[in-house]
């Protein structure tokens, strides 16, 4: 799995969820960009379904506690790809 098509999945689905097309950082909190715990994990599930991956409940729990920006859980998402 190529970490640009992870980023460009995590980019669309938080735009999706913002109803935005406008590009933002990947650095950026995801509680700036105006999503809560519950979109969080809604973003994290469709993730694991377009990318084809499958993680163990302790695994979302931990990307859902750490994902504080994009960039968290594109790193995360390429951690459970590489399982």
């Amino acid at each position: 799995m190529k970490r640009a098509a992870v980023r460009a999945a995590v980019h669309r689905f938080i735009s999706r969820l913002l109803e935005s097309r406008e590009d933002f950082d990947d650095r950026t909190s995801l509680e700036e960009l105006g999503l809560d715990k519950e979109d969080i994990e809604e973003l994290i599930f469709h993730l694991e379904d377009e990318l084809e991956l499958t993680a163990f409940t302790a695994e979302e729990d931990r990307m859902l506690k750490g994902a504080r920006t994009a960039n968290d859980l594109s790193r995360f998402l390429m951690e459970i790809g590489r399982h």
